[in-house]
């Protein structure tokens, strides 16, 4: 297998009141292509902060990520956003949808953010037919369940057919059937051949993952 990300002592720091912390404490992790990771910790362990240096979207103090074979470090925010469109689907912590768009609008979004072959409408419809919601397509994103809701971000975050995604709480406020559908999505994702790094504090979800890493205080 080949890696698809590898985190080599990973530092962020913060500053509180004057003292120095560590949100993530030289952490270390590789993903191999085809895995299946999870990372279970307490709010405020530093699982988010890992993931969001992990996808180039925070700088670590110290340290360094690869991601698919380029490492990030001296990269500028262009060259990080054509990469995460390009070859990461993000599904973050929340209802991270754009309020006066509609569903297939959002869905289409990291289609649209460069330019590209192919019929992207026609790529958001059968995403949004997978995932049972195409009669949402129209409707926009606070008119959604929250089951409905996350279904569609899973949908966005495929749209340019990703090699990795990231999945930061994705079944954070779910109720435990739509915890269950989603989860089950991930795993059908993953027998697709989609790499997925999902954290999580809910512990529900270990059982579907292929590996399961534990954070606290910053420590993987």
């Amino acid at each position: 297998m080949t890696a698809v990300l590898n985190l080599k002592d990973l530092c962020k720091e913060y500053s509180r009141g004057g003292q120095s912390f560590f949100a993530v404490d030289h952490a270390s992790l590789t993903v191999e292509s085809g895995d299946f990771v999870s990372i279970v910790g307490r709010s405020g362990s530093g699982k988010s902060t890992l993931l969001n240096m992990a996808a180039g979207m925070l700088a670590p103090t110290s340290g360094s990520v690869e991601l698919d074979g380029v490492h990030l470090a001296g990269k500028g925010d262009a060259q990080l956003s054509r990469l995460r469109c390009d070859r990461i689907g993000f599904i973050p912590q929340g209802a991270a949808a754009l309020p006066n768009l509609t569903v297939l609008e959002n869905v289409m979004l990291p289609f649209c953010l460069y330019p590209r072959g192919g019929d992207g409408e026609g790529a958001a419809r059968m995403l949004l037919e997978r995932f049972g919601i195409a009669k949402a397509a129209s409707a926009y994103p606070r008119e959604l369940s929250g089951g409905e809701l996350r279904r569609a971000l899973i949908a966005r975050a495929l749209i340019n057919r990703p090699r990795l995604v990231i999945a930061d709480e994705p079944v954070s406020d779910l109720d435990v059937e739509n915890t269950r559908g989603i989860m089950e999505e991930f795993v059908r994702l993953n027998a697709a051949g989609v790499t997925v790094l999902m954290v999580s504090h809910d512990p529900s979800t270990l059982k579907y993952g292929r590996r399961v890493l534990t954070m606290k205080d910053g420590r993987l």
